[in-house]
């Protein structure tokens, strides 16, 4: 256990050094480090360090895109962010994945008026409410249509995955907002290794949807279940990223095999 956490502690002062640089494309590719590290050293229980680096390079990537100069005023709450996640695996054995997301709510709490666009900012209100309620919606429309994940040319999870993240930037978030949609993120890292799979062969779509709806429903479980939701959560945060990380190696990327097999 020592091992692997003085080596996820290098990969996070790594990331401090990138972000500090505004490098947020390497700042993204140490997040996949972590995951990748902790697969090889068999730490499911830190993944969830490797999924919100993933996220906050992604976040800042945005702000960047919209306005460079908004960067001036959320560099302090993204540095800390991480250097809380350094301090959260210091002690390997009492990783809480509560005071994780406690952290991160915090930071998304300073930086999310910095995402969306000035005419945006000043018009919407925030709403913690309406963002319940979708993320209630958007789980129901996942499992009610679940067997539409198995078309070939469906686009369910993603079109999912960018109105949770709208309805976030925009209205605000409870905790509970913030883990479904990180562990939809997950989901889908992994969905696509499977679909690509399926395509290339239709003759085990039954053991695919078995897997695929696996997921489904322990998502389900989770958002129902407050109090205990960072926890079962952490649990499926680790297995989405060790499979995910062992089709990685095995296959490398899906986008090749998933645009072969759809001709486009």
């Amino acid at each position: 256990m020592d091992t692997i956490k003085k080596t996820i502690k290098q990969d996070l002062n790594a990331a401090i050094q990138y972000f500090r640089f505004q490098n947020f494309d390497k700042l993204g590719m140490m997040g996949d480090r972590i995951i990748s590290n902790l697969f090889l050293g068999e730490g499911k229980e830190l993944m969830l360090v490797g999924y919100l680096i993933k996220e906050l390079a992604q976040e800042f990537m945005d702000i960047k895109e919209e306005d460079p100069v908004r960067l001036n005023g959320c560099m302090d709450p993204g540095e800390k962010l991480i250097r809380d996640l350094l301090k959260s695996i210091t002690d390997y054995e009492k990783f809480n994945p509560q005071v994780v997301w406690d952290d991160y709510s915090n930071y998304k709490n300073r930086i999310v008026e910095f995402i969306p666009p000035d005419v945006e900012i000043a018009v919407y209100e925030k709403d913690a409410d309406f963002a319940g309620k979708t993320t209630d919606k958007l789980l129901n429309l996942l499992s009610e249509n679940r067997t539409l994940l198995l078309d070939d040319y469906n686009n369910l999870l993603n079109g999912i995955l960018k109105e949770y993240k709208r309805v976030i930037n925009i209205y605000g978030f409870n905790q509970r907002d913030l883990i479904i949609y990180l562990l939809l993120k997950a989901f889908n890292g992994y969905y696509l290794y499977l679909f690509a799979y399926k395509l290339a062969n239709k003759s085990e779509e039954s053991a695919v949807a078995e897997k695929i709806y696996y997921y489904v429903d322990k998502i389900m479980e989770i958002s129902a279940d407050q109090e205990h939701i960072s926890i079962k959560s952490n649990k499926i945060l680790g297995e989405l990223g060790y499979q995910t990380r062992l089709f990685y190696i095995e296959n490398m990327g899906p986008e090749k095999t998933i645009k072969r097999e759809r001709g486009f």
